[in-house]
């Protein structure tokens, strides 16, 4: 490229491109006439189009089947020379397979020779000796030029084998070729016969179009004429439209002054009917307005009645307000005191847990302070009595939610359904190496692989080996309350995997520091060792009933 020529873009090409077709493909009329009528058909841009790609499309085809038919013309000279090439080959292995042959027949004769005269020899005088080594030296020689003549014979066989493989794979090849040569004529053929239509369709259609070229320049004369008959009627026209149109003005201006008196009239009319319509409406609204007023005066006096009757009613609903509100607090006085009870019985200190339970209770909390007033408790003085009862009993009902909160948390059951206590809490004499110890948990002996299940609902925080515990899980359940389980022989969870109240959590093994199957169970407020015989007393005492 010059230094001065910039490179033209891809879409700048198609541009020109189709610019260049916009110009030679314009929309066209061919005009013919038929028994003294004029007929013409219109050649659109895309039928142009189409037929110069038809047109283009039957020359590459014409000129890719001529050249597909020298190639394989090309390709199959080529295979018939190699043919002839692998056929003087052929001939020549076996002129020298004659040669073997001769050879092969030459030494056998040779043999027999020595094999007779060997015969003789030992029918003879058996002092010849001399003459019978040489003779069996003959001999040697003659079985090594027989053997070498058996494995060039052995060579020219696999050789000939060779060749005959060769020679069918290559007139194999030879048919193939000789079949696509025949489909390609045929196409060839097939595309000439198309070829010759093409044109003589060509041929036909040039001379319609020279036909319709005529034709055309007729109507072009006729169409002269009739334009300038046209141009005659049209002047008259003209002349008959400006007098139309004069008529139609004053038709219009008419209609006009029709129309602004009808309107005149029918704005007449409708401000009677709305004058009527308002009248009437106003006298309506007098009448209905003077029941209402009586209908308003009887509902008064009803109402007057109707309050006194219940300010009468609400002092009763208050006084029994009264008593179902203290009822309710005795209730929740009493439970509260039972699940107190049961927190006791642990050991843990019940004020600090419902402390830390209803702080959290209250931590997702917000909003603004709105105080609040009660209208009804400032004229009746029962109003201010039962808001403290109310008050009292949201207390109660307040504490007894925390209880229920943390009582849900205490491992209150056994981690087995049916055990056997090997070893309790505190002092202990030691089963391994029987000195006098501590034991800060109760082991629940039961046959191996019995299912384990946690004691109440929390998160797994350790499942795997923890030195003397052997397999361990440890559950945190919330306020500072955790649990283990040792020396499993199978461990079910993973370390943050919710547990709920009894799912089974592990297996009962020997893992560890063990002397045989049991759980190591153990219970931990904020790390300190608890009893657990406490919580499972406190749950017998919960579930008594």
């Amino acid at each position: 490229m010059a230094p001065g020529e910039s490179r033209v873009s891809l879409p700048e090409l198609r541009r020109r491109v189709s610019a260049a077709l916009d110009q030679a493909f314009v929309p066209r009329e061919i005009f013919f006439r038929s028994a003294d009528r004029f007929h013409h058909f219109r050649l659109s841009v895309r039928l142009q189009k189409v037929a110069a790609g038809v047109a283009a499309g039957v020359v590459v085809w014409v000129l890719f089947a001529s050249g597909a038919t020298v190639v394989q013309t090309f390709l199959i000279g080529a295979q018939d020379r190699q043919i002839e090439k692998h056929r003087l080959a052929y001939f020549n292995l076996l002129t020298e397979f004659n040669d073997y042959q001769t050879q092969l027949s030459q030494i056998t004769g040779d043999l027999e020779e020595n094999q007779t005269y060997l015969l003789s020899l030992l029918e003879q005088d058996p002092a010849n000796k001399k003459a019978l080594k040489a003779a069996q030296a003959r001999l040697k020689e003659s079985a090594t030029e027989h053997a070498r003549a058996l494995v060039a014979r052995e060579g020219v066989r696999a050789k000939m084998a060779q060749f005959e493989a060769d020679l069918r794979g290559i007139a194999d090849r030879n048919q193939t070729m000789k079949t696509q040569v025949a489909e390609l004529r045929s196409t060839l053929e097939n595309s000439r016969a198309e070829r010759d239509q093409v044109a003589a369709a060509r041929e036909q259609l040039l001379q319609r179009l020279g036909e319709a070229e005529q034709e055309l320049q007729q109507a072009a004369e006729t169409k002269q004429a009739l334009e300038e008959t046209i141009a005659g009627l049209q002047h008259e026209l003209a002349g008959s439209r400006s007098d139309k149109a004069a008529l139609q003005g004053d038709q219009k201006a008419l209609q006009e002054t029709i129309a602004g008196l009808q309107g005149q009239v029918k704005d007449a009319r409708s401000r009677t009917g709305d004058l009527e319509a308002q009248v009437a409406a106003l006298n309506a609204r007098v009448t209905l307005q003077d029941e209402k007023n009586r209908h308003l005066l009887g509902e008064r006096n009803f109402l007057e009645r109707r309050v006194a009757g219940l300010e009468g009613r609400l002092v009763d609903l208050r006084d029994a307000q009264k008593g179902v509100i203290e009822r309710l607090s005795e209730q929740a006085r009493l439970s509260v005191d039972v699940v107190e009870r049961t927190v006791e019985m642990t050991g843990l200190d019940v004020n600090q847990l419902i402390t830390q339970a209803n702080k959290e209770a209250n931590r997702d909390q917000g909003g603004p302070f709105v105080p609040a007033e009660d209208n009804m408790a400032a004229h009746f003085t029962p109003g201010v009595q039962i808001a403290a009862s109310v008050n009292q009993l949201d207390e109660q009902l307040t504490r007894w939610a925390a209880l229920q909160q943390v009582v849900s948390a205490l491992p209150l059951l056994a981690p087995l359904d049916q055990y056997r206590i090997s070893s309790g809490y505190g002092a202990r004499k030691d089963p391994v190496n029987g000195r006098t110890a501590k034991h800060y948990a109760v082991d629940f002996a039961a046959p191996m692989r019995t299912p384990v299940y946690a004691t109440a609902p929390g998160k797994v925080v350790f499942a795997g080996w923890r030195g003397r515990y052997g397999r361990m899980v440890e559950i945190d359940h919330g306020f500072g309350i955790r649990t283990r389980y040792g020396h499993l022989h199978k461990i079910l969870v993973k370390v943050g995997q919710e547990v709920g109240h009894r799912e089974k959590i592990g297996l009962v093994g020997s893992s560890g520091r063990s002397t045989g199957p049991h759980v190591h169970y153990e219970v931990r407020y904020k790390g300190k060792v608890q009893n657990p015989m406490k919580f499972l007393e406190a749950g017998r005492y919960v579930f008594k009933g």
